[in-house]
């Protein structure tokens, strides 16, 4: 029974993002922006660690 449930859930999902193309885009796209900028920034505060260190 429960795996019937997923199934239904994937289903739904699969069909959402199929008539839904342009919006599951602007989704990833905005993700993999946000998460670029948060490894960037994390380097960042990294080295400003390492600095630290070193001195």
């Amino acid at each position: 029974m429960e795996n019937e449930g997923v199934r239904n859930r994937r289903e739904y999902y699969r069909q959402w993002r199929a008539n839904n193309k342009e919006r599951v885009r602007e989704y990833n796209a905005r993700y993999w922006a946000k998460r670029a900028e948060r490894i960037a920034q994390e380097r960042t505060v990294g080295k400003e660690v390492n600095e630290h260190v070193e001195r």
